[in-house]
């Protein structure tokens, strides 16, 4: 059984999500679709009876086998996010965190580059002057991410 936090009600979908900005000075990892032209942030959805916080570390550990340090990250914001997707419209409450990376937890992401949970995502690091060139989703994370 599916645990995640996803309730399908028709053409409608709640999503329950985490994300997290994984920045490196000017730069922050995203995660990058090879079959579209989505980018986000990198986590996923919440699972049922799981807090925000866990579910972002359990992403990370699932998508880059990487254990973070629970003392830096911050909890940034809280948001509603809605789209359509293929029919489908989708409501998302998005619990968004913040870390800053140290030196070797940059050379690791940079190493792994492929997503080892889905592999049609891949991880890459973006400048934030760069933002624009990527079709970040949820779009508010475009001035979230320049104003932090």
């Amino acid at each position: 059984m599916n645990k995640d936090l996803k309730i399908a009600m028709g053409n409608n979908v709640l999503n329950i999500r985490v994300g997290i900005i994984l920045r490196k000075g000017n730069e922050v990892a995203l995660e990058i679709s090879k079959i579209g032209a989505n980018t986000a942030v990198p986590g996923g959805r919440v699972r049922i009876n799981e807090h925000s916080f866990n579910a972002i570390l359990r992403e990370i550990k699932e998508e880059m086998n990487l254990d973070l340090d629970k003392s830096k990250i911050k909890r940034v914001d809280t948001f509603e996010n809605f789209f359509e997707y293929d029919g489908t419209k989708f409501h998302e409450i998005f619990f968004l965190y913040e870390y800053d990376l140290n030196e070797e937890e940059y050379n690791y992401i940079k190493s792994i580059g492929n997503n080892r949970d889905n592999e049609t995502t891949f991880f890459e690091f973006v400048d934030n002057s760069r933002l624009e060139e990527v079709n970040l989703l949820p779009t508010l994370l475009y001035d979230i991410i320049r104003n932090r």
